[in-house]
């Protein structure tokens, strides 16, 4: 997965969700670790709201365990912006930056690039940097005038503007776009696959097509803002707008939140990549060396007043009748002693021994404390042995060579398959497409390449054509959009070809289609869900409601609001069989269960 969001992902979210910001006040800051930051801010219509700020990847609205003691960054956050009210949020020159202005003048910006920086400032003077930095032309100071990274805005640029840094360049189209115009790879490349022009081509060369790159620049920012997310599963991005170039998303988020939490929580960061097991047995491993250490330190001194009682009730009495010489904290009723180079803590409220017995039970508090971390270390060994366990039983089931693909068997026993991105769908045809099998697709751009398998039997009915049909129509963007019917077609599989027409260019995932198409209309957008035994394995399959029999226990999915961790986790229980093989079969978009 994608380790930081993009420029287009901040431009989503700060445009999004900038009505549920502004007018919400900061609670409080917490630092839950070296590069992430809770905000909790508080509008009394919404009541709490959880802000992740994560200098590796991004923000979210996402809650997090929070520690018990604030760290001296968090306490200088706090200082600065707790109790404001924000009043603006804003991304800066459509850059990676996130720009919070509370009521009081002081600003609050994310910087994502590089290693990721937290600034906040007093109008434009910076008050706080977590990461200081100077170069030539910037200076992150605290003192310094804060300068944005970057001047130019791509989303506000003309298309003469686009124009000029189009011609100044030296690099090809698509370097150009992402990094003069400051748009980023995928986005850049989505803006020329969808104007036609081909991205390896000179800057200077498509410098006549800039309104073009301004138009598809307009189309995606404008979707952008539909509040979706789109998961591509081979290429681990997620993006708040279709990437036609990847082919059809693995998945539709109807929220992009939820989306940009996914690709956080799927991300590979160095602690990102253990388990959770693995991680609480660690910290339990590190907390065991830090109370081995102080319960040694609290033996230690308290073996050292023993060895020096009559010195240290001297020091005591000086301290109570008011002449002791030494550091004293009246307020804590302590004195520092210097023993052998040592600089002891000692109650002057009790005796000498008194202390050396206070730490002899703490050290001995901190042993417990060791006990306890042990068993839980224990404990999560026994946990991740289960888990293993687990795992290995879900490993045991053989994985057929169709799981690859979308797929199902037709009610007259053909194999059926599709792509589920562009990737697959090149291979699908290229693989597995052969003589007697049938080539359908769904009438729409964008859709699932899906075969027919004839496997040496007769030429497949028009029952089975008509699945396939509606297989490729569910499975395509006509689901997301929740259109109840659809339309495609068939050929044979010498119709099929990548070899295009002078001035044409086919894309991976995509196929020229030359002779009579056979078309097949009024094809029903809704899909059945059941067990199906293939090999003597029961493994769950999706397909239109005529390949199932009215003795098998299926569920009927349709177009509808709900998500697919829910409607997944509905249907596993329904058919007692695994959530995750669910949801991996599922069309893209929402979905409502009817029968």
């Amino acid at each position: 997965m994608k380790d930081k969001e993009s420029s287009i992902d901040f431009y989503a979210f700060v445009n999004i969700y900038r009505d549920k910001f502004i007018g919400s006040f900061v609670k409080k800051v917490y630092q839950i670790g070296p590069d992430d930051f809770l905000i909790q801010i508080y509008r009394s219509d919404i009541k709490r709201t959880d802000v992740l700020i994560s200098l590796k990847h991004g923000i979210f609205f996402r809650t997090a365990e929070t520690p018990e003691t604030a760290t001296q960054t968090a306490m200088v956050l706090r200082k600065s912006i707790s109790d404001r009210r924000i009043v603006e949020i804003r991304q800066i020159n459509f850059d990676r930056v996130v720009e919070f202005t509370f009521h009081t003048g002081q600003k609050l910006i994310l910087e994502l690039f590089r290693e990721g920086n937290l600034i906040a400032t007093d109008g434009d003077k910076i008050t706080f940097a977590l990461r200081p930095r100077k170069w030539k032309n910037r200076d992150l100071e605290v003192g310094s005038t804060y300068l944005p990274p970057s001047s130019f805005d791509p989303s506000t640029a003309t298309a003469e503007d686009i124009s000029k840094v189009i011609s100044a360049s030296s690099a090809n189209i698509v370097q150009t776009l992402a990094t003069r115009l400051n748009l980023g790879g995928e986005l850049a490349e989505e803006i020329l696959y969808r104007a036609g022009i081909d991205k390896e081509i000179p800057a200077k060369s498509a410098s006549e097509r800039s309104g073009d790159i301004r138009h598809m620049l307009d189309e995606l920012l404008k979707e952008s803002l539909s509040n979706r997310s789109y998961y591509y599963e081979d290429q681990a991005l997620v993006s708040p707008c279709e990437m036609r170039h990847f082919g059809t998303p693995s998945k539709i988020f109807e929220d992009l939140n939820e989306g940009l939490v996914f690709a956080l929580e799927n991300s590979k960061g160095e602690e990102e990549l253990e388990d959770p097991i693995t991680r609480r047995i660690n910290s339990q491993k590190k907390s065991i060396e830090e109370f081995e250490r102080l319960s040694n330190e609290k033996q230690e001194t308290g073996k050292a007043i023993m060895a020096r009682l009559q010195e240290i009730d001297n020091a005591i009495r000086s301290a109570r009748s008011g002449n002791y010489a030494g550091t004293i904290d009246r307020a804590r009723k302590l004195i520092t002693v210097d023993l052998d180079g040592r600089q002891i803590e000692i109650d002057y409220t009790v005796s000498a021994g008194e202390n050396a017995s206070r730490y002899f039970s703490q050290s001995k508090e901190y042993r417990k404390k060791i006990e306890g971390a042990v068993k839980a270390i224990e404990e999560a060994e026994k946990q991740r042995l289960i888990e293993m366990q687990k795992a290995e039983k879900k490993k045991r089931r053989r994985v057929f060579w169709f799981e690859t693909y979308h797929w199902f068997i037709s009610s007259e026993g053909y194999l059926v398959i599709a792509g589920r991105d562009a990737k697959s769908n090149e291979k699908i045809v290229k693989k597995h497409l052969q003589e007697g099998d049938i080539y359908v697709h769904a009438d729409m751009y964008g859709a699932p390449s899906t075969i027919i398998k004839s496997s040496g039997k007769n030429p497949p009915g028009d029952t089975t054509i008509r699945e396939a049909g509606a297989f490729a129509v569910s499975f395509s963007r006509a689901w997301a959009a929740g259109i109840a019917s659809g339309t495609a077609y068939w050929v044979y599989p010498s119709q099929v070809s990548k070899t295009p027409e002078s001035g044409e260019y086919v894309t991976t995932g995509s196929w020229i289609i030359r002779g009579k198409r056979n078309y097949i209309t009024d094809l029903k957008l809704e899909l059945c869900i059941g067990m199906r035994d293939v090999e003597g394995i029961q493994i769950p399959m999706i397909g239109p409601s005529s390949t199932f029999t009215s003795g098998e226990k299926c569920v009927k999915i349709v177009p509808g609001d709900h998500k697919h961790s829910e409607i997944a986790k509905r249907i596993a229980e329904m058919l007692s069989t695994d959530r995750e093989e669910i949801e991996k079969i599922l069309p893209p978009g929402g979905s409502m269960i009817v029968e």
